[in-house]
């Protein structure tokens, strides 16, 4: 996919247009070349008919809400405390999801069965199970912060002299 300026006000986004999930966020440093943006992750606690009734929204409100912060390429010029869109392809969300569900369940089984063919009492294979549930969370961590910031792409700028998005299927 590539990106390409035109007409100054619009983006065309070329190539093979993936479906994308968008979120709102707050640029929150700016340079020509990057910007900085902070996004807050969010329940979907009080978003259903329900809304602030249930058990889980009580319980979604125990804990603070996250902010997170990604650097992107400054393709929009844009400036500090300008909102924005940024777009996730839903391909590489199901990816994330994938590494952050399998690789822990991998690493427990994987300790679990290799002190267990060593012979060791059931308490040292569960213990051993636990720890690569948490090597496995951690290595999880690692590569999916790396993998993710890789494919966010700005998508457009939100409020007054807003920069929209055209998506164009045909490659030039």
């Amino acid at each position: 996919m590539s990106i390409e300026q035109w007409d100054g006000n619009e983006t065309i986004i070329t190539g093979r247009v993936q479906s994308m999930l968008e979120h709102n966020g707050k640029v929150v440093a700016a340079t020509p070349a990057s910007v900085l943006i902070e996004t807050e992750q969010r329940s979907a606690c009080g978003h259903c008919s329900v809304g602030d009734r249930c058990g889980t929204s009580v319980i979604a409100g125990l804990f603070k809400r996250r902010v997170n912060t990604i650097r992107l390429d400054n393709s929009m010029d844009l400036q500090a405390g300008d909102d924005v869109v940024i777009g996730i392809p839903e391909q590489l969300l199901l990816r994330a999801a994938l590494w952050a569900y399998m690789v822990p369940m991998l690493f427990m089984i994987a300790f679990a069965l290799i002190v267990s063919t060593a012979g060791y009492a059931d308490l040292v294979v569960f213990v051993a199970s636990i720890a690569g549930l948490f090597n496995g969370l951690y290595l999880a961590r690692v590569l999916q912060s790396r993998k993710m910031s890789s494919g966010i792409v700005l998508l457009r700028k939100t409020g007054p002299a807003a920069t929209t998005v055209k998506f164009d299927t045909n490659t030039r």
